[in-house]
């Protein structure tokens, strides 16, 4: 198969390097060094721009996937050689993030304690697509990290009056945890292969700029980066064209009193 994760993510990971770049330049001229407050500055006022521009330019390409509630197995083609060994470094990159992330307090325990189990059930959930199979289960524990990572990267900052200056790892870490609510709706067919679509490709280049503002922060930095190669990994495998859905077989109960009469 041509599209292989190769060159499906690379779109991806070239825009993540874009923003990454812009972001940076941004955090070096875009801010007063007494004060700290914003300042205007062209990379942030381009980077702005960018994102706006790549949301509206996914949002179109993301609609014209077809609509309505799918099963992960008609959406995503089998997990194949090339593509597992991502996935497992991106589950284990995830991992370390969690376990890195600083502070002994409630909150960075619970994510260094669901970012292990996410790593476990992301490599029991492609062991059990090899299998044929795809259950919602092994998925859950990459959910909730996902929703204590928002809370991780926003809490330290949520006093901050200047919304610059944490903007982007938010909205990376709240398309992070979208993105993983909607890849775990699939295999019980309650997510959007289109709103996954749109999210995770938002997600991926909004993770790589936000190793920008991780510098220092290791456990936020390879957070940011597994999730980024394990989304790259689904977003990749999405089938160009999604197999008909099934419908399950309806019984027809009005004909038995019938032809007992």
């Amino acid at each position: 198969m041509r599209n292989t994760i190769y060159f499906k993510g690379i779109r991806l990971w070239v825009q993540g390097l874009l923003l990454f770049a812009l972001r940076w330049a941004q955090l070096k001229s875009g801010f007063d060094p007494v004060t700290g407050l914003a300042q205007a500055s062209v990379p942030g006022i381009i980077l702005v721009a960018t994102v706006l521009c790549l949301a509206a330019a996914e949002l179109f390409l993301a609609w014209k996937i077809p609509g309505g509630k799918r099963s992960y197995i008609n959406c995503f083609a089998p997990m194949g050689q090339k593509s597992l060994p991502l996935l497992a470094a991106g589950s284990l990159i995830l991992c370390a993030g969690g376990i890195l992330l600083p502070g002994w307090t409630a909150l960075p325990v619970a994510v260094a304690v669901a970012g292990a189990a996410a790593a476990v059930g992301l490599i029991l959930f492609a062991k059990q697509v090899r299998g044929g199979e795809a259950k919602t289960l092994p998925l859950l524990p990459a959910m909730l990290f996902s929703v204590l990572f928002v809370l991780a990267v926003y809490l330290p900052v949520d006093c901050s009056p200047v919304l610059e200056s944490y903007y982007l790892p938010v909205l990376a870490a709240a398309l992070i945890a979208c993105a993983f609510y909607q890849l775990a709706g699939l295999p019980c067919r309650e997510g959007s292969l289109r709103w996954f679509a749109f999210l995770g490709d938002m997600a991926v280049p909004l993770c790589l700029a936000a190793l920008a503002d991780s510098i220092g922060n290791w456990g936020q930095a390879l957070a940011f980066a597994g999730s980024a190669m394990i989304l790259t990994v689904f977003l990749a495998l999405r089938r160009d064209e999604p197999l008909p859905e099934t419908e399950p077989e309806e019984t027809n109960d009005a004909s038995a009193p019938a032809a007992a009469e």
